[in-house]
């Protein structure tokens, strides 16, 4: 009997130690978890939720939007309209250029319609809804435009950069009438404000002929015109220094400006440069010189056709015209 009392005692005693046993093979508990956070590992089979993770960077689109002309890889690489510059007080040349430069091609061949410059914008729209076609149809229609275009002036600077663009993108779709182009922003702008010229006009504002560079006597009073692009001309600077100038004429937004010359007070000769909205690279030089009779008290002379002033920096400028390079680089 006591026997069997020691051998229950034993036996209760022995129960804790095997309970603990028992519990250590047991899996961990999952009470309290997401379904997605137990302690199994997966298998082949099991499905296994997404984890949010960082966008990855997409590319930039090429200018135009994408459509049956979007870029294949490898495309012939070519160049679109530049920035302009652009501002909200360009004239109407400007805001064609601005639709045109976005790819609003049906826009801007609305906005033309019945206009006297319509052809050069007419044959910009129709290159670029070419470029965004990629049809054959519309390349050879873009052609026809290009070809029915009359020679734009380099004074005209925004439209001569659009029949430039035109008949480029025309001619390297005609050596690879196949490719479908990757267009790319041009480099630059289409007219940096630059002063490159200076040139002697009468009273009625019309160039003087015959004189070799901008010339005038030592009493003042000569009347000059500056050459080159600018948008609005705030300030006009002789020899570096500010100067209240007499301008002649109204003032415009991309309007020609005209300004009467001071005295010499013993100069030689006083170095002109300007500026605008933004930073305008140039210089030019005007030259005190007694020997000759005033060029501006000449009689008017015969009408004259010329670039107005507001023209890129490569144009040919009047005879009257005296430039030196700048030391500052085109916006």
């Amino acid at each position: 009997m006591k026997c069997q009392s020691r051998s229950h005692l034993i036996g209760l005693a022995l129960v804790p130690v095997l309970m603990l046993g028992l519990s250590a093979c047991l899996p961990p508990s999952t009470e309290g978890l997401r379904p997605d956070q137990g302690s199994s590992p997966a298998t082949p089979g099991t499905s296994q939720p997404l984890q949010p993770t960082a966008a990855a960077p997409t590319a930039a689109q090429p200018v135009g939007p994408a459509g049956p002309g979007a870029p294949q890889a490898n495309a012939p690489v070519v160049q679109w309209l530049p920035i302009g510059p652009i501002g909200p007080n360009d004239p109407t040349s400007g805001q064609r250029y601005l639709l045109l430069q976005q790819f609003q091609c049906d826009a801007l061949a609305q906005s033309v319609e019945g206009a006297e410059d319509a052809a050069v914008w007419q044959a910009g729209a129709a290159v670029c809804r070419a470029l965004q076609s990629g049809s054959q149809q519309d390349w050879q229609l873009a052609s026809n435009a290009v070809g029915a275009t009359p020679q734009i002036p380099q004074s005209k600077c925004l439209e001569f950069r659009v029949a430039v663009t035109a008949a480029s993108l025309v001619a390297q779709h005609r050596s690879n009438p196949q490719a479908t182009f990757n267009v790319q922003p041009g480099q630059g702008q289409a007219c940096p404000r630059q002063l490159v010229g200076l040139t002697v006009v009468d009273k009625d504002l019309r160039p003087v002929p015959g004189t070799a560079r901008a010339t005038g006597p030592s009493t003042g009073g000569t009347i000059v015109r500056l050459d080159g692009y600018y948008v609005r001309v705030a300030e006009v600077l002789f020899d570096g220094v500010p100067a209240d100038v007499d301008f002649v004429g109204d003032r415009q937004d991309y309007g020609t400006v005209y300004l009467r010359m001071p005295p010499a007070n013993g100069r030689d000769s006083v170095r002109i440069s300007i500026t605008d909205t933004v930073d305008v690279a140039g210089t030019v030089t005007f030259f005190y010189d007694d020997s000759g009779v005033s060029t501006s008290s000449l009689p008017p002379s015969a009408p004259t056709t010329t670039a107005p002033a507001t023209q890129p920096p490569d144009v040919p400028t009047a005879p009257a015209t005296s430039v030196e390079p700048s030391p500052t680089a085109a916006p």
